[in-house]
């Protein structure tokens, strides 16, 4: 396996949020060496760029504290003592350069004994988020912020195009998270419309893996997602120039992702 291929794996497969390691609090340490193992990588090169991953979070989350919007963004956030966030999501979330990430880092520098805990899983859909219900609930949770739908939309096949989930199951879905999450919890839920996609790039792996979206999908998804919750943080609607996206027009660089991090936290 090159580099390339290496950081691209270990930067968005963080199996901490798979539903059977979170309830068990598997570590990152024995993740790493389960990763190598399966990808026949060295343990010590899995977690060196891991640790070189977080490095770069914690230097742009030190650069975006001087913004004024982000620390009004921060304030507006009214932390308290004990606060305890949790982040529900896909790779968008679960990407080690995140906007996620970044609020993980910055929530303790202006309340150190607030927290947030990215519970989110590469591919997971708003159907797979459930079966983490007990695990959330478990967190006790303060707050929580919910990006899912992306994977919704997934279609699979070259030629079939099957959709994962169905929009009417994606609002029955997210729907049952919130009264779960509101009501075992006690937890303030908020939802995220995910991030707008590179109509032009986000089709094309479709003849190279069969998997693939359809950026006509998307308005449909986020209209569901803003009726489950009128209060949403609409990414959707973020300015973008080309250098907002990775290769594939789904996945938000790291320049992008601190575009969404600016954008919810301009929204709380």
């Amino acid at each position: 396996m090159d580099d390339e291929l290496m950081y691209r794996l270990i930067r968005y497969a963080d199996l901490t949020a798979w539903p059977a390691f979170a309830a068990f609090g598997v570590q990152e340490d024995a993740i790493d060496r389960l990763l190598a193992g399966t990808a026949g990588l060295n343990p010590a090169d899995v977690s060196g760029v891991r640790d070189g991953l977080a490095g770069r979070v914690s230097a742009a989350a030190a650069a975006l504290l001087t913004e004024r919007p982000v620390a009004a963004g921060l304030h507006r956030m009214a932390l308290r003592p004990g606060e305890r966030i949790v982040v529900v999501g896909d790779s968008i979330s679960a990407d080690r350069l995140s906007w996620a990430r970044l609020l993980a880092e910055l929530v303790p520098r202006v309340q150190r004994d607030a927290s947030v805990e990215v519970l989110a899983l590469s591919g997971r859909t708003s159907s797979e988020a459930l079966a983490l219900g007990p695990v959330l609930v478990s967190r006790m949770p303060t707050r929580v912020l919910v990006m899912l739908g992306s994977n919704d939309v997934r279609r699979e096949g070259a030629t079939t195009g099957v959709r994962m989930v169905s929009a009417q199951e994606t609002g029955r879905n997210l729907r049952a998270l919130r009264l779960l999450l509101e009501t075992e919890a006690g937890a303030r839920v908020r939802f995220l419309v995910p991030p707008p996609v590179d109509p032009a790039r986000v089709g094309s792996t479709r003849d190279l893996t069969g998997e693939w979206w359809d950026a006509a999908d998307f308005p449909e998804l986020n209209s569901v997602v803003r009726d489950v919750d009128p209060d949403a943080i609409d990414l959707s609607t973020v300015p973008v120039r080309p250098e907002f996206w990775e290769d594939d027009g789904l996945h938000p660089s790291p320049v992008g992702q601190v575009v969404l991090l600016r954008a919810v936290l301009s929204a709380m």
